[in-house]
C-alpha cells in the first residue's frame, strides 16, 4: 500500500522532483497512455490501492499476455509499475534492456536470444514478445515500467512445493523494497496466485502458493476466466494447440472482485482463447 517512513518520504521526494527537473513532462506523457484494457480495469485501480496485484493465468494463449500488459498501461498511468514475469531473476536485466531500448530490430534480438528458450510453454511464445513489445511502446510513451523476473533455480524436488513457493514470494518482496512507490504487477501460472493451501495430489505434498507469504492486506489475486478455445500446451500426444473448456462468458470481458471463490479475490474475464506457438513456430 506504499507505506514508507517520513525518511523515506522526502529522500523520494527529493528524487521525484530531480527526475522531474531532468525530463519533465514525463508524469504527464503517463497520464496520457492510451490503453485497450478489459472493462472495470481502470477504474479497479484506482478504487484499489494493494501494492501487489497477481494475475493467475494458464500458458499458452495469446490472450492472456495482451490483456495483462494493457492493465500495466492502466497502471502505469498513474505512476511507476514493476511487471513480474514468471522467468528467473537472471533475466531481469535483459527484459529491462529491451523495454528501456528504441525496439529495433538489434534490441529485439538481443532480446530474443536472452529471454526465449525454445521451450513450449508460454513464456517463450509469440505472446510474450509482443507483450515486451507494448512494455517497450509504453515507456517509450512515457511509462515508468520497471522489470523482474522472480522463479528461483532451485528445483522443487520431491518434497513440499512450499519452500519454492517462497523463494518466488521473497523475490517479489526484494523488488518491492527496491521499489517502494511503485505498484507490482505479475502475471505468472494461477495455481502460484491461489490464496489457500493446494491439496495433496497423489504423491505430491499439499504446498502453501506464493501469494499466501505475501502481506495479505497488500495484495489482490485474480484468477483467469475464459470462454474456451484453444492454448499451446503438450500432451501425451504431442506439443501444439489443445482445446480447453471455459465457462465464462464472452460478453461479459472485464475485471472485478467476487467473493465467489475464496481463493482469489476476484477474476480477469479474458475471453475467447486461442493458442500462441513459441517463437520460430508456425502452426
Amino acid at each position: 500500500m506504499f507505506r514508507l517512513s517520513l525518511l523515506c518520504t522526502a529522500a523520494l521526494a527529493v528524487s521525484w522532483l530531480s527526475a522531474l527537473a531532468d525530463e519533465p513532462g514525463k508524469a504527464a506523457r503517463g497520464a496520457d497512455l492510451s490503453c485497450e484494457s478489459l472493462p472495470n480495469t481502470g477504474d479497479l485501480l484506482r478504487e484499489q490501492n494493494q501494492t501487489f496485484l497477481i494475475f493467475g493465468e494458464i500458458h499458452g494463449s495469446r490472450e492472456a499476455p495482451k490483456a495483462f500488459g494493457e492493465t500495466v498501461c492502466e497502471a502505469a498511468r498513474t505512476g511507476p509499475v514493476v511487471v513480474g514475469i514468471e522467468r528467473p531473476s537472471q533475466l531481469s536485466g535483459v527484459m529491462q534492456n529491451f523495454v528501456d531500448s528504441d525496439g529495433s530490430d538489434d534490441a529485439r534480438f538481443t532480446l530474443l536470444r536472452g529471454f526465449f528458450d525454445g521451450t513450449d510453454w508460454g513464456l517463450s511464445s509469440q505472446a510474450f514478445l509482443d507483450l515486451f513489445i507494448r512494455l517497450q511502446q509504453l515507456t517509450a510513451q512515457g511509462a515508468d515500467i520497471r522489470m523482474v523476473g522472480f522463479t528461483s533455480a532451485t528445483t522443487v524436488g520431491s518434497g513440499s512445493q512450499t519452500p519454492y513457493e517462497r523463494r518466488l514470494a521473497a523475490e517479489l518482496l526484494r523488488a518491492s523494497a527496491r521499489n517502494p512507490d511503485a505498484r507490482i504487477l505479475v502475471l505468472v501460472g494461477n495455481l502460484h496466485a491461489r490464496k489457500e493451501t493446494y491439496p495433496e495430489l497423489g504423491s505430491r505434498p499439499a504446498f502453501d502458493p506464493m501469494v499466501m507469504p505475501l502481506p495479505q492486506d497488500e495484495v489482490l489475486s485474480f484468477n483467469i476466466a475464459h470462454s474456451g478455445g484453444d492454448t499451446h500446451r503438450c500432451t501425451a500426444e504431442g506439443c501444439g494447440p489443445q482445446p480447453v473448456d471455459g465457462r465464462a462468458d464472452p460478453e461479459k470481458t472485464g475485471i472485478w472482485l467476487s467473493d465467489g471463490d475464496l481463493r482469489y479475490d476476484g477474476i480477469w474475464n479474458i475471453g475467447p482463447v486461442s493458442a500462441s506457438p513459441p517463437i520460430g513456430t508456425r502452426y
